[in-house]
């Protein structure tokens, strides 16, 4: 890895761990790993952080390959074909609030829509005639009986089928920066420690091997704030750093997480 390399457009993203919310809560980041979000009358594969997520990863493997950043000997090449309707000359100067808002279409589910008696359908689209006057629950139980074997579910942009966790995906970014940037091994792993150590937020990362990973940890309590470590010794910091890098290979070649 070039150390020399300053990474521009990519900066430290911290996750909300002690501050609370309006709502008085915390962020809970186990919803930002549900499967599917519906919202005024509009349907994306995820919520919508995990698209914020993917523009991330997009963008710092723009800027590696950019400016000629090397991941395992390797520079990295964008796919342009797979994201070709991504506005990809757009994205390392911009924000993800404003790129989503001009091509949200492309993730975005095909709508329901209310036809007038003259439309004609195709081919793409069925047309059915639902009474005002039935129950709604009773005419959705009908509604799926109807449709079986009937439609199928195309995605133009899927998420892969990897099971990362949307929070570990957050920090290997993190991480994958401040290494660029030349930061030891040690100042790394204190930082995440101190960062994601609120128990809300390590709970998705320390729990993510089930009770190996509980019994792994249950020693490698803090001195001081007596709550586990998320990463317990260098070589963690080194294996995210690996993990991060594959990720931004793979996002470079439009598979994600």
């Amino acid at each position: 890895m070039l150390y020399d390399v300053k990474l521009i457009y990519n900066k430290i993203i911290t996750p909300r761990g002690s501050d609370k919310t309006s709502k008085g809560g915390y962020t809970d980041y186990s919803y930002f790993d549900s499967s599917k979000r519906t919202k005024g009358g509009e349907t994306i594969g995820r919520n919508i952080q995990w698209y914020r997520m993917w523009w991330m990863y997009l963008r710092l493997a723009l800027e590696c390959e950019q400016k000629g950043i090397l991941i395992e000997g390797e520079k990295v090449k964008m796919d342009r074909r797979y994201y070709r309707q991504w506005n990809l000359n757009s994205i390392l100067e911009n924000s993800f609030d404003n790129w989503w808002k001009e091509n949200k279409r492309l993730f975005v589910h095909p709508p329901i829509k209310t036809l007038s008696a003259s439309s004609v359908s195709d081919d793409d689209h069925l047309v059915l005639m639902v009474p005002k006057t039935r129950d709604k629950t009773d005419l959705l139980k009908e509604l799926d009986e109807l449709l079986e074997g009937k439609t199928k579910s195309v995605v133009r942009f899927p998420f892969s089928k990897s099971k990362s966790v949307y929070l570990r995906c957050h920090m290997q970014y993190n991480i994958f920066l401040k290494s660029q940037s030349g930061e030891s091994r040690k100042k790394i792993m204190n930082w995440v420690n101190e960062v994601y150590r609120p128990i809300h937020l390590s709970k998705y990362l320390i729990q993510r091997d089930g009770n190996k990973e509980n019994k792994r940890s249950e020693n490698k309590v803090h001195p001081i704030h007596g709550t586990l470590e998320i990463i317990s010794a260098e070589n963690g910091v080194t294996n995210n750093i690996r993990y991060a890098k594959k990720r931004i290979v793979s996002t470079s070649r439009g598979v994600f997480p």
